[in-house]
């Protein structure tokens, strides 16, 4: 790999590392398509495309049916309805920070890893802010089983 790419991947994670250090940001309520795809708990490959329920600048929150751990790796793509486009997107890598479990799946709260615009749009112009949703990572993630209170108002 040559040494501007991973110069750019470097600065990437160092800010993707202070953008979660000190959180301060604006969730957005928008239901986005998306396509997840990664390494299961069994070593599997997956592919499984799904429906924000919330994103931010630096995160997403979603559900999915594989049980994925805190810290597992997803790399997500905004899915189209054209084959050959989705296809061609660009994938993004997110760690899974949170994980609890509901009838239907996994929610899932995940953190962007690079820089850059994943969701192709001006959030601020498509939708309001969730309610009392500016919070700071401070209190690290919730485990299996625990519940926030904004997740339990989805």
């Amino acid at each position: 790999m040559p040494a501007d790419q991973n110069d750019g991947i470097a600065r990437d994670l160092r800010m993707a590392t202070v953008h979660l250090e000190q959180r301060r940001e604006l969730r957005y309520r928008v239901p986005i398509e998306i396509e997840i795809s990664g390494i299961s708990p069994t070593g599997e490959p997956f592919h499984e495309r799904t429906v924000t329920r919330n994103v931010s600048e630096w995160g997403c929150g979603f559900v999915t049916s594989i049980e994925l751990k805190e810290n597992d790796m997803v790399a997500l793509r905004v899915a189209s309805r054209d084959t050959e486009e989705s296809v061609h997107a660009r994938q993004t890598l997110f760690q899974v920070r949170r994980v609890t479990r509901e009838k239907d799946g996994w929610l899932v709260g995940a953190w962007k890893m690079e820089s850059g615009n994943v969701w192709g749009a001006d959030l601020e112009k498509i939708a309001e802010p969730v309610e009392g949703d500016l919070e700071s990572r401070e209190g690290g993630s919730t485990q299996a089983g625990e519940q926030r209170k904004d997740d339990a108002d989805r």
